[in-house]
């Protein structure tokens, strides 16, 4: 019986032997063909390998009989256990998908470190050192436990650093398509497969069923993490989302295809049923009919009438359709607005730009806390800002909760920054539109750097709805004073006038006071024209506050730098009383009256002289009381105010006949006036004369001289100040009112004649004739003073006084005379030719007076010339002759136009087109025809200058004047000349032509008479 259980002993035994070598070698066979850390499974199933040799080699009944059967029965079981344990964790590790399995390594690797030593433990407890067996087993055997013992499990740091990227990707919510990509294929490299479709479907697939498992089992945080590993396999858009499933699979289920009209190609939007029961788009339909179709566009039925039902079955299933369609895509969109990949954040922007035209939509994506994403997408050029700001604007017009989440997110300072770089876009001027119409958020948007300058920019965009959208949104900024400033500043005026309009007087005050620091441009000014505005400026000076006043004298200031601004204050009879009244006030601040002045004056300046009628303001300042009043402040105000009064004057008088004519009437006015010349106020000295000069230029009786001795004084004043002054503006004024003195008083004669008015007057006509052939020219101030010059200059070349006449001949002024004929400016061209004509003129009657002298005529001079050698002192003398006076003027102190080489430069005069320089040139030429026995030299001598064409281009291009003095000119000439040719048709044609001016008529028909086109009897005489 014992020997019987032995035996059954060593079989049981004997079969589990068996079982554990064959599940040794089934777990070499799965251990190797991991994919995974392939070196240390290998290594681990090196030793099963092992094992299972050593399994084989070994006798069951050795075993026993060292340790008794119970022992190794339950040794044999528990290896068998650990073996079928670890083929479990092999197999079950490998039916993982490759991404679940870079997570679940380390944990499977513990596993096996943990069987490993148990198996080592387990085959220790056999004792095989004692047993009877070959020394090379019991070797091998010591190596394995060592070995199963030792065995140390690391995954590899490539695996681990790819797990940690996996999970750095999930841990950010990534859907950046190209990072997904890239880790794919990192991980089909790792595992050896390639990273395709493929390999991504059988993933998810896998995924798919271990989520499932793990949601069966509860275990929420595994079922999320593989939740994350399906999402990224999505994110690579290898494969279809459920989402895009869903909609695929709607869109089967309810093919487009039945919603769609089959005239028009495009989906129903009022599907109607005709009478064979086809349904189309109303219009499409329609149109059919419309052009005389009386059948079925499908089946071709005739149809017996044309009646249209309307199908609101179709029409329910199409926006049945239509709204789950956009549920589909608005859920698909959504997380593609967090993925790091731009492609598919703008392809989520452009569906949601659409679906958020309807409020619902933009509601939901406001309560998605997606805000701060869009903002975000702003600052990428990468991605699609347009549409970005489409979203953004329909969250600011349908989301009135989550409107300051734009603002607070920084909406409004990636808008402007774009604006800066010159990209205005509709949506974007449209997010700033709606915020705006909320005060409070305006406020916020107003308060951003640089958004009102640059909003006032786009006032002027090409694209108008930019440009209209812009000027909303700084309307709905315009209820903050700041904001309204701010708009000035940057040159958009509107706003600001309807604020000043409509505000109090603090407001206006304070506005006013604001617009005095800015800097003003003629083509941004035109909304302060408005008139309600001017009114309400010009109010201010009338208001009880300092203040008030103070600012609406500098603000009237500066607009009156603007001649529209001008227009438009005197247009408004309210501007001219209260700068009045601030000047005649006793007690008024003196810089009040001083700016009110000065007001007046620009007021006056500005104004054109045909327009004076227009304006009751310009009437008034001219009346005798204001005159006189303005008089008496010069006398009574301190400087700076009695500058400012001399200049209003001065103005006046430029402007007004009227003006003058009252100056001039005032004794005690004009007594002071000339008193100040001798006072230590430079600028209210300069005044005082330009105002002196200003009402004496033109007037008959001159200069408005006080009684003596006050009038000697005043003279001697002058004479001083042209002669000894450093300051170029009075020495012109002073030369100015010089050649404005009565001529018919001796004393002012004897005066000047002892002064040193005529050096001065030398040296200002010699040292401005070479400055102005100088590199730099003259300023306006040297060429005001040459003209005052030659003006004062003219008083001593009348010739009917000979003892100021005769001075000019000692100052060699004439080559300085006959350059500015060339070089100066066309006044002082016109005043020299008067000049050298009175000079002339002069002359010419000494020289047919005299007895001593005769002239020689031109044939007697060139005879002379052919009998003298060419050589010798005799021939130096003949050549130095006067053409026309022969040596009749070859004394030092004698003036002749020849001689002085001033003909040429006169004739050239004739074409200039200013008024009076030709008249004034003409009038000097006519000098050298007034000697009869000298005539037909002079005459010479003007067609030798090429005066013949001069004088012809003035007969018909000249002003009238001009053209008069020209033809008793040409008259005289043609006494003694004969035009043949060209130059006699042309002559003909102009003197034909002036007979057709009343004016001229009858001098140019005896021109013609004279040149035998015209008979005696004609009917012209």
């Amino acid at each position: 019986m014992d020997i019987g259980m032995e035996d059954v002993g060593v079989a049981v035994c004997q079969e589990l032997w068996n079982k554990v070598t064959l599940k040794a070698m089934e777990l070499c066979g799965e251990t190797r063909d991991m994919v995974l850390e392939k070196g240390f499974f290998q290594e681990f199933s090196r030793s099963i390998s092992e094992l299972r040799v050593l399994l084989q080699a070994l006798n069951v009944e050795k075993v026993e009989a060292a340790m008794n059967t119970r022992l190794t029965k339950t040794a044999l079981e528990t290896l068998d256990c650990l073996l079928k344990t670890a083929c479990n964790i092999i197999k079950d590790y490998k039916s993982r998908s490759f991404l679940s399995g870079l997570f679940q390594q380390q944990s499977v690797i513990s596993q096996m470190k943990s069987l490993a030593e148990e198996i080592a433990k387990t085959i220790s407890s056999w004792q095989l050192v004692n047993l009877n067996i070959a020394v090379n087993l019991k070797s091998k055997t010591e190596q394995l436990i060592n070995s199963l013992s030792s065995l140390e499990f690391h995954s590899a740091v490539a695996t681990e650093s790819l797990a940690s990227e996996i999970q750095k990707f999930m841990n950010e919510n990534g859907r950046n398509r190209i990072n997904a990509m890239k880790l794919l294929k990192k991980i089909g490299d790792t595992v050896g497969v390639s990273s395709n479709a493929s390999m991504v479907q059988n993933e998810l697939m896998l995924l798919k069923q271990e989520k499932e498992e793990m949601e069966a089992q509860k275990k929420q945080a595994e079922a999320f993490e593989l939740s994350q590993l399906m999402q990224f396999l999505y994110s690579t858009e290898l494969v279809m989302s459920p989402r895009d499933e869903e909609i695929a699979a709607y869109h089967k289920q309810y093919p487009t295809e039945s919603f769609k009209c089959p005239l028009s190609r495009e989906m129903m939007g009022d599907p109607v049923a005709i009478i064979c029961g086809h349904s189309f788009e109303r219009k499409a339909i329609e149109e059919h009919f419309r052009r005389g179709e009386k059948t079925c566009p499908i089946c071709r039925e005739r149809l017996t009438s044309m009646e249209l039902t309307q199908n609101l079955s179709l029409r329910s299933s199409i926006e049945e359709w239509k709204q789950r369609d956009m549920d589909l895509k608005f859920q698909s969109a959504l997380p593609g607005i967090t993925s790091d990949d731009q492609s598919i954040q703008n392809r989520a922007m452009e569906v949601l730009q659409v679906l958020m035209e309807r409020p619902c939509y933009a509601q939901r994506v406001a309560e998605e806390g997606l805000i701060p994403n869009f903002v975000e997408m702003l600052k990428n050029n990468q991605l699609n800002r347009i549409a970005a700001l489409k979203c953004l604007s329909y969250l600011a017009k349908y989301c009135d909760n989550h409107k300051e989440a734009v603002i607070e997110a920084g909406a409004v300072r990636c808008i402007v920054r774009q604006f800066y770089k010159g990209e205005a876009e509709p949506a974007a001027v449209a997010v700033l539109l709606e915020l705006s119409a909320r005060e409070d958020l305006a406020e916020k948007i107003g308060n951003v750097r640089d958004c009102i300058p640059v909003l006032v920019s786009l006032l002027n965009y090409s694209n108008l709805d930019v440009s209209q959208k812009a000027r909303k949104v700084l309307e709905n900024l315009s209820y903050n004073t700041h904001f309204v400033v701010k708009m000035a500043e940057a040159g958009h005026f509107q706003q600001f006038v309807a604020c000043f309009n409509q505000g109090p007087q603090e407001t206006r005050v304070s506005m006013a006071a604001a617009l005095i620091q800015m800097e003003l441009k003629g083509n941004s000014i035109r909304d302060l024209e408005d008139k309600t505005f001017i009114h309400n400026l010009v109010l201010m000076l009338s208001s009880s506050s300092p203040a008030c006043i103070s600012a609406g004298l500098k603000f009237i200031t500066k607009l009156v730098a603007f001649p529209r601004m001008v227009k438009r204050l005197l247009a408004d009879p309210a501007t001219v009383p209260p700068l009045l009244g601030l000047i005649s006030i006793v007690k008024t601040d003196l810089h009040w009256k001083q700016e009110a002045a000065a007001i007046l004056a620009l007021l006056v300046e500005g104004h054109q002289p045909t327009e004076h009628q227009m304006y009751q303001g310009l009437q008034e300042l001219q009346s005798q009381h204001n005159i006189n009043l303005f008089l008496k402040l010069i006398v009574s105000s301190d400087s700076k105010t009695k500058i400012q009064i001399l200049h209003l004057l001065v103005a006046l008088g430029n402007k007004f006949d009227m003006a003058r004519d009252l100056i001039r009437t005032d004794n005690e006015g004009i007594s002071y006036l000339f008193l100040s010349l001798e006072g230590d106020e430079p600028l209210v000295k300069l005044l005082a004369m330009k105002l002196i000069y200003c009402i004496s230029e033109g007037h008959p009786a001159g200069v408005p001289l006080p009684p003596s001795p006050v009038k000697e004084t005043a003279i001697n004043s002058l004479a001083y100040i042209l002669t000894y002054s450093v300051n170029v503006e009075e020495r012109s004024a002073a030369a100015g009112i010089i050649s404005q003195l009565p001529n018919d008083d001796i004393v002012i004669d004897e005066i000047l004649c002892k002064s040193e008015v005529l050096k001065a007057i030398r040296g200002v006509i010699c040292n401005l004739d070479e400055e102005s052939f100088g590199s730099r020219g003259m300023d306006n101030s040297g060429t005001s003073l040459l003209e005052n010059a030659l003006a004062a200059l003219l008083r001593y070349t009348e010739p009917d006084k000979p003892e100021l006449y005769r001075q000019v001949g000692k100052l060699e002024l004439y080559p300085s005379l006959v350059r500015i004929l060339s070089r100066g400016s066309s006044l002082a061209k016109q005043r020299t030719a008067t000049a050298l004509a009175h000079l002339s003129r002069s002359i010419s009657s000494s020289i047919s007076d005299s007895t001593g002298k005769q002239a020689l005529p031109l044939q007697n001079v060139l005879k002379f010339f052919s009998s003298v050698s060419c050589c010798g002192s005799g021939m130096a003398e003949c050549v130095n002759m006067c053409s026309v006076h022969g040596d009749a003027c070859s004394s030092r102190d004698t003036f002749c136009l020849v001689k002085a080489d001033a003909l040429k430069p006169l004739v050239q005069n004739l074409s200039e087109k200013e008024s009076g320089v030709a008249e004034a040139a003409l009038m000097a030429i006519e000098t050298l025809l007034t000697d009869h026995s000298t005539l037909p030299c002079a005459i010479a001598a003007i067609e030798e200058s090429q005066g013949v064409v001069a004088i012809l281009q003035v007969l018909e291009k000249g002003d009238l004047p001009a053209k008069s003095r020209a033809l008793d000119l040409f008259l005289k000439m043609q006494e003694h000349t004969r035009m043949n040719g060209q130059l006699a048709d042309r002559a003909e044609r102009i003197l034909v032509q002036l007979l057709q001016d009343d004016d001229l008529r009858k001098k140019a028909a005896l021109v013609l008479k004279q040149m035998g086109i015209l008979p005696e009897q004609s009917s012209y005489f």
